[in-house]
């Protein structure tokens, strides 16, 4: 009896056509000279077949190291990273570039001779603590950035010291400063002799006060400093005189603390000579105020 004719299913029809459209599997060809050629196949944008061949040479690089270092290389991981790949990890391991250590043949010639040359040794003794210093307040600044350049004379020879404060009776001293004066320089009518208005000569606008030098000058300095004051204490302590446009407590750069000295500018210069004689002696944190005008920078 004859086999019965299988009926063609049209669902047969559809895998035919979606199989036809797979892409050949990638091809590898081993050529003569030692190279390899990959054939594969791949779809572009506007979804035609295409098909690369690319010719690849291997080449093998052998490489010296220390033994060793590729024993070490060996070694099975151990304690959190038992479980992780050959290989460093990034969050335990961070590679950087490879330093190769060339010692030189003369390295303890060399440490000899800078350890004999006494110029660099001087230099780096007297190096070693030196800190920022203001010439003018003695603050851990420099001098071109000190706030009160332009009230303060600079410490030493050539300046006034900021510490000293201002003579009780300044008219000698002016006197004398007038007298000295060498010959060819200019002298202020006001300091000349038999200047008009009987005004002995070195009297100032100060009127023989033991506060102050001019009437501009209406910066005090404060000494004897509590080392945990605060600048907003001081200047709640000074406002009730007057009007304070300026308030720097020197303080050190490492600990934080006041170094004992602070300086006090006012709007008006009367407000700042009743400060100055209610504040000098005054208690503030177990300490004794020294409250005096700062010297005018020449």
């Amino acid at each position: 009896m004859a086999t019965p004719k299988t009926k063609h299913d049209w669902a047969d029809d559809e895998d035919v056509e979606e199989t036809s459209t797979e892409l050949p599997a990638p091809q590898t060809i081993s050529n003569k000279d030692g190279t390899k050629t990959i054939i594969t196949f791949r779809y572009n944008d506007q979804g035609k077949k295409v098909k690369m061949t690319r010719r690849i040479r291997y080449t093998t690089h052998t490489e010296k190291v220390n033994p060793r270092v590729a024993d070490r290389k060996t070694w099975s991981k151990f304690g959190l990273s038992a479980k992780d790949p050959a290989g460093p990890a990034p969050d335990t391991t961070s590679v950087g570039e490879n330093i190769i250590f060339r010692p030189s043949t003369n390295w303890r010639k060399d440490e000899k001779e800078a350890g004999e040359d006494p110029g660099a040794q001087a230099l780096k003794d007297k190096l070693k603590d030196k800190q920022v210093k203001c010439r003018i307040c003695n603050g851990e600044h420099f001098t071109a950035r000190c706030p009160y350049k332009d009230t303060m004379a600079p410490v030493g020879a050539d300046g006034a010291d900021v510490a000293a404060g201002l003579p009780d009776d300044p008219a000698p001293a002016a006197a004398a400063g007038g007298a000295g004066a060498k010959k060819g320089s200019y002298v202020p009518p006001a300091l000349r002799a038999g200047a008009a208005g009987g005004s002995a000569a070195g009297d100032r606008m100060g009127g023989g006060s033991k506060f102050g030098e001019r009437d501009d000058l209406a910066t005090l300095r404060v000494t004897n400093v509590s080392e945990m004051a605060e600048e907003q204490e001081l200047r709640d302590m000074f406002e009730r005189f007057g009007r304070v446009t300026r308030v720097f407590l020197a303080k050190d750069r490492e600990t934080g603390l006041a170094k004992g000295f602070a300086f006090i500018s006012f709007a008006d210069r009367g407000d700042a000579v009743k400060a100055a004689a209610k504040m000098d002696g005054f208690g503030f944190k177990h300490l004794i105020l020294r409250v005096e005008f700062a010297k005018k920078a020449a």
